[in-house]
């Protein structure tokens, strides 16, 4: 059997909702540019040769420019083909990022320089040109995303020392799931579209209450919910 290989042992994410959204950089920037208190350090992708300074420092900047192939090719890109998008999806993809109210993650791995990080986006650029129809070249721009830390001093008494107490935990973009009570003529297809516009994704729904609708269905003496067409109110289901 045929096993697919990745192209490249570098490779580079963009991902999203606890990493359950996957995005695979097709094409590895040539340079990237890693700014962090107020020094500036070039990183060539063939070379790692630099490293970040330890200590307190400011938040990570991190800008380059690549572009989204039109076509897959194992030649260049630095992802499988079954993981390879378009660059419209790519285009889409990057916008909803920037637009998000919560950070990204951004994953550069198999280097000696290995960037992991939430971050947000705050400068994307692109555009297409008539020498290549459908490649979209582009400029990006991410900083490090940090929850802020609040520290608070308690009144210091005799024979005890202030007490400091922090408040910020670490950056999570993982999509909360919604309670729903299941009611009188209700059924998943209605609550997908409800909830995610279209009832074809109620397949969604299902897959994460399936334990829960069978265990509903068996007492009421049925042996399942027969793929979700069996429901019964007052049935507590999450929303994913």
């Amino acid at each position: 059997m045929h096993t697919e290989q990745n192209p490249t042992k570098y490779r580079m994410y963009l991902n999203y909702d606890n990493d359950r959204k996957v995005y695979v950089f097709p094409r590895l920037p040539d340079k990237i540019k890693v700014t962090s208190k107020g020094k500036t350090a070039s990183v060539d992708i063939d070379r790692f040769g630099e490293v970040l300074h330890k200590g307190k420092r400011d938040a990570i900047t991190i800008s380059f420019s690549s572009f989204f192939p039109a076509q897959y090719g194992q030649s260049y890109c630095a992802c499988m083909e079954k993981e390879f998008k378009s660059p419209k999806k790519w285009n889409a993809w990057i916008l909803k990022m920037q637009a998000a109210n919560k950070p990204c993650h951004f994953v550069l791995a198999g280097s000696p320089l290995s960037l992991n990080m939430y971050a947000d986006i705050i400068s994307y650029s692109a555009t297409e040109e008539g020498g290549d129809v459908g490649t979209i070249s582009y400029t990006l721009e991410l900083k490090e995303h940090r929850k802020p830390t609040v520290s608070t001093h308690g009144k210091k008494g005799k024979g005890k020392k202030a007490r400091k107490t922090t408040t910020g935990k670490r950056a999570s973009n993982e999509s909360k799931k919604k309670a729903y009570t299941i009611k009188k003529g209700d059924c998943l297809w209605n609550i997908a579209k409800k909830y995610y516009g279209k009832g074809i994704q109620y397949t969604k729904i299902l897959n994460a209450n399936r334990a829960t609708l069978d265990k509903a269905a068996k007492r009421y003496g049925y042996s399942g919910c027969r793929d979700g067409n069996l429901i019964f109110p007052g049935t507590k289901i999450t929303i994913p």
